[in-house]
């Protein structure tokens, strides 16, 4: 357990709402203390939640409240997709009462088990209605769920493109197909939610994300008042139909009355489902299968029957050819042995035609796994120690790695690729500097006590096109003084020695420390808890590199974050400095950044710092501040970080997330 939860416990938010301009999808919910006899007067978490989906069943809704005796009241506004008369559904356990259009539809404020409540409203498309539902926990199992359906429309959770909290909304949401969906058809129809200033709407459409955000090349296709469009058929966009595998991007960009006045939607995307078979499960790489999986997939789009190719060996699964048909999604392979990896391949006929299929893997529980670097990270420091967990029967490693796929995956001991053996407990191989924007290749053979190797799987990852600072994904849950331990706050240095003046905490209180959420790149990110009340809050990260901040021409150090509608507002600043004198500190121009709901790029040119004296050279460590912290504004709130690296002038980074 972290030595932090007791302070992380005591830690309750009680945020305000002022300071922003623009609202966000869901609804906020307080979440009290429950007193019968004196309702909704403790206040112990404000929060925004995006949809109202919750079985906590014996837990509760966060660590920092109790699991039983807890009362919530989620607020906002809904906006109806159809005019329709709605049904809302409840699912709780205990109280439940609703209200839509300040109309009472469902009051059901007992104790009792699992049970289901309904009640009718008529609401007219487009527009916003005030929304306000409660509960409460009087004990056992906690659950309440909100959803709605109409004549037409089955029954599902209300998802957060429908509620809303603060003020305007004048950006387009709520895309259909949802944003990533796999479409099984020759021509896709498409619609959304215009925003609120919306009087006609530009549609973009094309197969790069840069040129659909960007607005250029052909994917301008129809300024038009309403909220449909298609593509795949004659006199629409891709006449001869959509094609199979194809990812497609689109962006509605709404005009106001005036003709000028704009406001961009984010790019959405939609794939038409690939001739092959995909989305594998177990997932591509998978570890800890059990040994009686049954293998499934998706089939191809078109396909007839299925070929499936099973063994422990690559080259085999790779080169096999006939075998016999199957009209079923799934294959059983097993019962398999412990310890191992395993590959497969589905290969799919569509009457003309048979199409090869991936080659896909997974490991059974026992092999050599957790690689870190995960398999397929991208961003990845340049300076990067390669760490994995020994297989139940490994006596000692070898270690492979090269820049070349099918080389390290066919590497002996006598290719260049082998970079020598690691004995048991000694699970970690140095590569030295990596270049930039390069992909890699390792593999690791677990040798037993009768000297056999096992050959391992191929792991992957891609270093950064930048000098990276901080990306988080190094980080554990390993608390000390197990030497394995690399937890976030061994690193970033905070207030929790020093409550009193310094009200920051960074990582979560329970495992894992490093956020896994709320993430900008990769699988983690830094959870920030601040408290200015009288106090300032920063974190501080003593750097063992990147130390010249003037290597690779970088000149730009980017920073993201993400804040929260709830928090109390406050600005956030960089502190830089060298081993001796004083930081220089940069502030962020909003006054208010905790409060931007998302995930934001803060550019900071490296002259601002070296124009207030810091050696750019040397740089030793690299605050991270919320508030003023001469004069501290007062409040609370929690934020998140991640991806800081230091950029040259040209480089941009990925998209947004």
């Amino acid at each position: 357990m972290s030595n932090k939860l007791i302070c992380f416990v005591s830690f309750i938010f009680i945020l305000g709402l002022t300071g922003s301009t623009n609202g966000v999808e869901g609804l906020i919910g307080e979440y009290y203390e429950r007193d019968a006899a004196n309702p909704w007067q403790t206040l112990l978490m404000k929060r925004l939640d995006s949809t109202v989906d919750f079985n906590w069943g014996d837990g509760s809704p966060d660590p920092t409240l109790p699991a039983d005796n807890f009362m919530v009241r989620w607020t906002g506004e809904i906006k109806a997709p159809i005019t329709a008369t709605y049904t809302f559904h409840t699912q709780t356990d205990d109280g439940v009462r609703l209200w839509v259009n300040n109309e009472q539809v469902i009051d059901n404020w007992t104790d009792h088990s699992n049970t289901h409540d309904s009640g009718t409203i008529t609401l007219t498309a487009g527009q916003k209605y005030p929304i306000q539902l409660e509960f409460y926990e009087n004990g056992g199992s906690a659950v309440c769920e909100l959803s709605w359906s109409t004549s037409t429309r089955p029954r599902d959770t209300i998802q957060s493109q429908y509620l809303w909290v603060g003020g305007d909304r004048p950006e387009p949401s709520g895309p259909n197909p949802a944003d990533g969906a796999v479409i099984r058809d020759t021509w896709v129809s498409i619609s959304w939610s215009p925003g609120d200033f919306g009087a006609s709407h530009n549609v973009y459409i094309g197969e790069s994300f840069e040129d659909v955000q960007a607005g250029t090349g052909d994917t301008f296709r129809i300024n038009q008042t309403g909220k449909d469009y298609a593509i795949g058929f004659s006199g629409h966009p891709y006449p001869d139909g959509v094609v199979k595998g194809t990812t497609y991007y689109w962006r509605i960009e709404d005009i106001e009355a005036d003709g000028t006045t704009t406001h961009n939607g984010p790019v959405w995307s939609f794939t038409i489902a690939p001739k092959t078979a995909y989305n594998p499960s177990p997932a591509d790489i998978e570890e800890s299968v059990d040994p009686n999986i049954v293998l499934r997939w998706e089939p191809g789009f078109g396909a007839i029957l299925h070929y499936v190719f099973f063994d422990e060996d690559y080259d085999t699964v790779n080169d096999a050819v006939g075998g016999t048909p199957q009209g079923v999604t799934n294959y059983r392979p097993g019962p398999l042995e412990s310890g191992k990896t395993y590959f497969w391949r589905v290969d799919e006929f569509h009457g003309f035609e048979t199409v090869k299929g991936d080659i896909w893997s997974f490991s059974t529980p026992g092999a050599v796994g957790s690689p870190n670097p995960y398999s397929g990270a991208e961003n990845v420091n340049q300076i990067t120690i390669l760490k994995w967990v020994a297989g139940d029967n490994a006596e000692s490693h070898q270690v492979y790695f090269g820049m070349d796929k099918d080389v390290v995956r066919n590497a002996t001991t006598a290719s260049a690729e082998y970079k020598g053996s690691k004995n048991l407990g000694d699970e970690s191989y140095d590569p030295g500097l990596l270049e930039q924007d390069t992909t890699n290749y390792w593999r690791i053979d677990e040798v037993d006590s009768q000297n056999n190797p096992t050959k391992g799987n191929i792991w992957t990852f891609t270093t950064a096109d930048y000098l990276v600072v901080d990306d988080w994904e190094s980080y554990n849950d390993i608390d000390p003084p197990d030497p394995a331990s690399n937890t976030i706050f061994a690193y970033w240095m905070d207030g929790y020695s020093n409550t009193e003046i310094n009200g920051a905490l960074i990582g979560n209180d329970l495992p894992p420390y490093a956020d896994q959420t709320v993430v900008h790149g990769g699988r983690q990110s830094m959870p920030y808890k601040y408290d200015i009340t009288a106090k300032y809050a920063e974190a501080t990260l003593t750097l063992d590199s990147p130390r010249d901040w003037t290597a690779s021409d970088v000149d730009t150090l980017i920073i993201w974050f993400h804040g929260d509608f709830v928090n109390d507002p406050a600005t956030i600043y960089i502190a830089i400095g060298n081993n001796t004198g004083t930081p220089a500190v940069v502030t962020h121009e909003d006054s208010a950044a905790t409060q931007i709901h998302g995930w934001t790029r803060w550019d900071i040119p490296l002259q601002e710092f070296a124009d207030k004296g810091i050696n750019l050279t040397d740089v030793n460590t690299i605050t991270i501040g919320i508030g003023d912290k001469a004069n501290p504004p007062g409040g609370m709130g929690k934020m998140y970080f991640d991806d800081i690296g230091l950029h040259p002038l040209e480089t941009e980074p990925g998209p947004e997330q």
